[in-house]
């Protein structure tokens, strides 16, 4: 596989599109030129050429229109994964989950929902910034400007964004100054191959989120009390779906050093630190013998001073300190 794109700065979207095309075809080789006649040597050519169908795509040209339902518009980044971040799954499945979980059978609708994580979380914000969106869609679909106070606010917190280290942000880094085209062309490299690693663990991790929801999801009994057996993204799958969980103020899950926890669900998905029932303020910040006095049970390990999770040594008598917690709990509606 020849894979072709511009020479000169290089930016987030075509080298995660590069990132994508190199996992997918093991002994990809890139082009990087604006000579028309060298870009059509290649297999596929990206970012550049002003042309659209099987072989191009560049999203720079004057009637392109292509992009996603709520408006955000494709740049190669989201050109790339919408037409190869199915297949690019697949393999991360058969790469990295198949063999090493047998109880994970990959299912369409859990690939789809992992798709749509990882354009929702790496490809929409790298093409917002890459088209020049940034600004139009918070305002015109994140938040509704209504006042001067508003309009200030909204400017502050672009300002602040436009300098978090964000994947667009960490790609410009890379283009130094005073630099030759093979040392361009190096730093290019270097960012695909990190770019690769982040999509690669990012992919994994959203196939195993996403297939862990559907388990959440099976568990979950209607009531206050979301009790799970197993490690499993139990918050995740409550942020996705607060309308099923709109009755459920805590979870009991397994820790992953001794015994259970408890811990209260998130209010909202803005303010996932905020407690929906932070615990009773006697037990706050209180260890062992004395959060055993303090909730009347044995066997307890401790509670955060922060009120939001807690936990004890046995099933049983985490799932009893949940319910009194329930009932004596510090409610946020």
């Amino acid at each position: 596989m020849k894979i072709a794109t511009h020479d000169g700065s290089f930016h987030a979207d075509e080298t995660i599109a590069c990132a994508i095309l190199t996992y997918l075809y093991d002994n990809a080789q890139i082009i990087r030129s604006r000579d028309l006649d060298l870009l059509e040597t290649a297999d596929i050519i990206i970012d550049v050429s002003g042309k659209n169908d099987h072989k191009h795509f560049d999203h720079h040209c004057r009637d392109f229109k292509e992009g996603r339902e709520n408006g955000i518009l494709f740049a190669t980044a989201g050109l790339m994964w919408h037409k190869f971040g199915i297949k690019f799954l697949e393999k991360i499945y058969d790469d990295h989950i198949r063999d090493k979980n047998n109880s994970f059978i990959l299912s369409d609708y859990v690939l789809n929902k992992a798709f749509s994580r990882i354009d929702r979380e790496i490809m929409y914000m790298v093409d917002l910034n890459d088209n020049g969106q940034l600004n139009s869609y918070i305002d015109d679909k994140v938040v509704t400007i209504s006042s001067d106070d508003a309009q200030e606010t909204k400017e502050a917190l672009n300002e602040f964004y436009q300098i978090e280290p964000s994947i667009p942000y960490i790609v410009a880094m890379f283009n130094l100054p005073n630099t030759n085209n093979q040392e361009q062309y190096k730093n290019f490299i270097a960012v695909i191959k990190i770019l690769k690693s982040i999509l690669i663990n990012a992919s994994i991790n959203a196939l195993y989120t996403e297939y862990g929801i559907t388990k959440v999801l099976e568990a979950y009994d209607g009531g206050k009390i979301l009790i799970i057996h197993e490690k499993l993204p139990w918050s995740q799958a409550v942020l996705a779906n607060l309308d099923t969980f709109k009755d459920c103020y805590l979870c009991v899950y397994p820790d992953r050093k001794r015994g259970f926890r408890i811990q209260s669900l998130p209010i909202s998905r803005s303010k996932i630190f905020v407690n929906k029932l932070s615990a009773p303020i006697a037990w706050r910040g209180l260890d062992n013998e004395a959060l055993d006095k303090a909730s009347g049970l044995s066997g307890t390990i401790f509670v955060h001073k922060a009120g939001f999770t807690g936990g004890a040594e046995s099933f049983e008598t985490t799932l009893e300190m949940a319910k009194l917690w329930l009932e004596d709990g510090v409610y946020n509606n």
